[in-house]
Order: structure tokens, then C-alpha cells, then sequence
């Protein structure tokens, strides 16, 4: 090979990097969408169930290629909801914070997410002279999964599919006590982000 060869050789462009379509340092992301809330409580075999409205907000970083971290709170609420049969006077509103990992398996915008935090369960009774308010706290969980879909370099669009669980313990309600209450929320969502 002649000199000139060899030059041009190391002159060549090296191909560019593929850039990952997915997030890159630090980003957030807000979503909404419709679930569906499932109760059940260990002081009889009955489930009570509810469709609820419901959001997230995610703020993390990047860990690696594949792996991000975020902070994550989200709350679901339902205004007809009932411990007793036909009763729906009342308001539930359950919520999580917790830890957040995002894995991306592949190089596309597909990823599977894992939580582990806190959670939050509130009942309001109305009553005649004022509403009585039952709150219980315990441990939440959270798996699912969603796509990114890049409208820019810097925002996307993202479906996500999740289950939270709620375990708030025992709640003390003015109808009487209901042991262990754990909390199971479905929820799809369309969030927008920015990365």
C-alpha cells in the first residue's frame, strides 16, 4: 500500500455514533390517563373495585445506555367509591412515591419499569356536620411497562401501562374497621416528556 493510500485511509470519516432514541441526561415526564382501582381487605372475601382518574411525574437521570432512575409520584382518585354494598359516598384518592428504574432492552423506545416507594390511602365520609377523612399509610409497589416515541431531540411522547399496589394497612372508618386494605391500580397513560 502506498503512503498516499495509508494517508487517505486514516483520513476516512469515522461513521457517526447512532444516538439512542431514547432519554438522555436529565429529564421529566407528566402524564394522565384513565385506571381502574381494585381493594381488597382481609376481614371478608369481598373486592371492591372503581374506575379512577389518575397521573404521574417523573424526574430522573441516565445511568447507563439501557438503565435510568427517576423519582416518581403519582395519585388516582374516584368520587363514587364504597366500602359497603351500593354504597358510593365515598371519595378515595390513593398515591405512591417512590424509586423508579426504567430498562431499555433494546435500542428502540420500548422499555419495562420497576418502583418501590411509599403509599398513601385517603377515604372521605361525608357525614352530617362534617366529612370524616380516614388516611393510611404502608408500602407501594410498582411494574409495567411503555414506549417512547421521539417527536424531537428533546421531547417525546410516552405510553405507559402500569400496575400500582398499595398496601395501606388497617383503616378505622365511622361504619366500622377494615383490616389490611391493599390497593391495586391499572393505569394507561399518555405522557408527554422531555429529555
Amino acid at each position: 500500500m502506498s503512503l498516499a493510500a495509508g494517508s487517505a485511509a486514516q483520513e476516512a470519516p469515522k461513521p457517526a455514533k447512532r444516538q439512542r432514541p431514547h432519554r438522555t441526561g436529565l429529564w421529566a415526564e407528566i402524564a394522565a390517563g384513565p385506571g381502574f382501582m381494585r381493594v381488597a381487605r382481609s376481614d371478608n372475601d369481598r373486592v371492591i373495585t372503581a374506575p379512577v382518574e389518575g397521573g404521574f411525574l417523573r424526574l430522573g437521570g441516565v445511568i447507563s445506555d439501557n438503565v435510568l432512575l427517576s423519582w416518581e409520584s403519582a395519585g388516582f382518585n374516584d368520587e363514587t367509591f364504597g366500602f359497603g354494598g351500593g354504597d358510593t359516598t365515598v371519595a378515595a384518592e390513593m398515591a405512591f412515591v417512590g424509586v423508579t428504574v426504567l430498562w431499555y432492552p433494546g435500542r428502540t423506545g420500548w422499555f419495562l419499569k420497576g418502583a418501590v416507594g411509599l403509599a398513601q390511602g385517603t377515604f372521605t365520609v361525608p357525614a352530617a356536620a362534617q366529612a370524616d377523612t380516614v388516611e393510611g399509610t404502608g408500602i407501594g409497589m410498582s411494574f409495567g411497562g411503555g414506549w417512547d416515541f421521539a417527536i424531537s431531540r428533546k421531547y417525546a411522547f410516552t405510553i405507559n401501562a402500569a400496575a400500582f399496589v398499595t398496601a395501606i394497612g388497617d383503616l378505622v372508618l365511622p361504619s366500622g374497621r377494615v383490616d389490611d386494605v391493599i390497593g391495586t391500580m391499572y393505569q394507561v397513560s399518555l405522557s408527554f416528556t422531555f429529555r
